[in-house]
């Protein structure tokens, strides 16, 4: 780890000669998370490359303009060498690619929340037709499931182990103990910031099967038939043959669905990576760039864009004539960064502890040493870092917070959705909504013994047997 780095860091963090540290520490941050996002690049361009020409994602054509575009923006960053008038022209371009494969992940995040509401109910419906096993009777496998919920003391996997059960027991919940636990959920956020109210209600809605967008009528149609189909059966009286086609129907849709995510979730890692690069680009030292990743980078681009390049020149004493040569011997410079990416996001670690604070509380020296671009550019490559890969980017200045009032307005809106969209539904469909969404809200229960009363309540009022039993299964399972 820089031991630059380190000094800024501590300086920053001891408010000791912060107008020195400041432009240091912003150098530093640059040249790590370029590393990172260098590095990240390099092993993901590679994994890419290898799924079109094997044929492993048979969705790619689907994606092709979008990896087209992305391909033709690696290309002319390595091309632009230190022009920073390139630099805004290139960002714009991935911001665009970005907008379009998150508009096209929110699609199918919807249509994969309303497989699972229906996968759901079939689930509930299988031991109607299919011989069962002598299970745990009622109170002997409440036992066991509160013996799971509790077996840790950590706090956050009790409340995970939780929401896991309460996803897979039979819902027998009253709809006005239900829209009171949705109201409660939504007051958290008062005085919160708004953006996370958003999100929450977005998460909410595409559980409950209510999330709509106009790009649902341009991409991926194909698997809207099969959703009407799925919308229109008599659960209640289903036959096993019924039964047996549409779960069958259900499996193979959502093996697609997998598939076209994989996709997208990948792109959307590419255009990341190359994104954070072109912001670190004006920034970064030549001494902190990593040749390898370079080199493969340049190389899977050569190949994509059927382009020559100067990078098959350093194979030196080896001829590489077909694209699998030319794989395998990128392939071989990844022995080189070996540990290399371990000790980097230890370091980034490192630098982002210490972003916010300073971006807080020494704003009138940032804007003093006019650096203020260059920590909101900090914040987006700390966000593109974090794990969560279609996180909002664009910041529109001080953080927006929930009123009471708009919480209120949010919980009614909400809740008007839900009672009309449970209109004419059965009731399985009602309840497989009631549970996908329960398990993703916060924990409503304040002692051990509600949830240890909840669990009984909860098999011991449900009186279909099957249902019970797939339950049983399903917890069991998740339990081993």
């Amino acid at each position: 780890m820089s031991t630059k780095l380190r000094e800024c860091v501590k300086g920053l963090d001891r408010n000791k000669d912060v107008e020195e540290m400041i432009p240091e520490y912003i150098q530093q941050s640059m040249n790590i998370h370029d590393g990172y996002a260098r590095l990240k690049l390099m092993m993901e361009y590679y994994i890419f490359y290898e799924m079109i020409t094997e044929g492993i994602n048979p969705y790619i054509d689907s994606a092709k303009e979008i990896a087209d575009g992305l391909n033709l923006v690696i290309e002319e960053l390595f091309q632009t060498g230190n022009a920073p008038a390139c630099y805004d022209g290139l960002e714009k371009k991935l911001l665009e690619l970005r907008r379009e494969v998150t508009e096209r992940m929110q699609v199918l995040t919807a249509y994969v929340d309303r497989f699972v509401v229906y996968e759901y109910i079939l689930n509930r419906l299988q031991y109607r037709f299919e011989d069962r096993e002598l299970m745990p009777e009622d109170s002997v496998f409440a036992q066991e499931i509160i013996n799971f919920i509790f077996s840790k003391q950590d706090n956050m996997v009790v409340n995970d182990n939780i929401r896991t059960v309460i996803g897979q027991l039979p819902m027998r919940m009253t709809r006005k103990h239900y829209f009171d636990l949705i109201r409660d959920s939504i007051s958290v956020y008062k005085d919160g910031d708004k953006s996370s109210l958003d999100g929450y209600l977005y998460m909410f809605r595409t559980n409950a099967m209510l999330y709509e967008t106009p790009a649902m009528e341009k991409y991926f149609t194909e698997f809207v038939p099969v959703l009407e189909e799925l919308s229109k059966l008599d659960y209640e009286n289903m036959s096993a043959e019924t039964y047996r086609i549409y779960a069958e129907k259900i499996r193979v849709n959502a093996s697609k669905l997998n598939d076209i995510s994989d996709l997208y979730m990948l792109l959307q890692q590419l255009i990341n990576a190359t994104y954070s690069m072109v912001l670190c680009a004006p920034y970064v030292e030549e001494e902190s760039e990593i040749p390898a990743a370079d080199l493969v980078i340049r190389g899977i681009n050569s190949l994509f864009t059927g382009k020559e390049s100067a990078v098959w020149s350093l194979a030196k004493d080896k001829t590489l004539e077909s694209e699998e040569e030319k794989l395998y011997w990128l392939g071989e410079n990844f022995t080189s960064i070996e540990g290399q990416q371990e000790k980097i996001y230890e370091a980034m670690t490192m630098a982002d502890a210490v972003l916010e604070e300073t971006r807080q509380a020494q704003k009138e020296v940032i804007c003093k040493l006019g650096k203020e671009k260059e920590f909101e550019k900090l914040q987006k490559l700390v966000s593109m870092a974090s794990g969560s890969d279609f996180v909002e980017l664009e910041q529109t200045g001080e953080e927006e917070k929930v009123t009471a009032q708009q919480a209120e307005q949010a919980a009614n809106e909400l809740i008007a959705e839900l009672k009309q969209a449970f209109q004419g539904q059965s009731r399985m469909v009602r309840r497989a909504i009631m549970a996908n969404t329960l398990e993703k809200i916060p924990v409503f229960f304040t002692t051990p013994q509600e949830v240890a009363d909840y669990v009984s309540q909860s098999l011991f009022m449900c009186d279909d047997e099957a249902e019970k039993y797939a339950s049983k299964q399903l917890l069991q399972s998740l339990m081993e």
